[in-house]
């Protein structure tokens, strides 16, 4: 199985979708292939291209959580929890499920850990960590539309990294 970024990113697009978006409900405002106005206010999310999206997942995502350096099916994982519930996040995850420090920064701590654990084990726990995030959202009234789809995406991805 390919575990790269390149096919992380093709998985992606049909979750994340590749036309606009501008659901009032959608706290990141306007978002085309994922890529939310919020969370970049310098791009213009109307005119985004798959290889300009492409490029902000490298940077903004894939290397600001270490993933090269984190197992593979790790690094999907937390990858993907970056992606939906933000990077310090998707890090107190992994780093919660590796009982350490759970700061939100990938450090030495961080990687030296979990490159000493089961990987499938390691990336199935962050991603339920995910799923109970959801499920509190959910609760919250104008989140609650966003759950099957959410927990859809999760199990597709937990089912792809068994």
């Amino acid at each position: 199985m390919d575990l790269s970024f390149d096919a992380y990113f093709e998985w992606l697009v049909p979750w994340e979708g590749s036309a606009y978006e501008n659901d009032p409900a959608d706290p990141g405002g306007a978002t085309k292939y994922g890529i939310d106005q919020r969370s970049h206010p310098t791009i213009n999310i109307r005119t985004l291209t798959k290889i300009q999206a492409q490029r902000i997942y490298w940077d903004s995502y894939w290397r600001s959580v270490a993933a090269p350096q984190l197992p593979p099916k790790t690094a999907w994982a937390v990858m993907d929890c970056a992606v939906n519930c933000g990077r310090a996040q998707a890090v107190k995850w992994l780093q919660r499920y590796l009982r350490i420090t759970d700061d939100g920064i990938i450090g030495p701590d961080t990687i030296t850990h979990a490159g000493l654990d089961n990987d499938t084990v390691m990336a199935l726990a962050v991603l339920a960590q995910r799923e109970a995030h959801y499920r509190a959202l959910a609760k919250r009234g104008s989140f609650a539309k966003f759950l099957k789809g959410w927990l859809n995406r999760n199990n597709d991805l937990i089912s792809k990294l068994k």
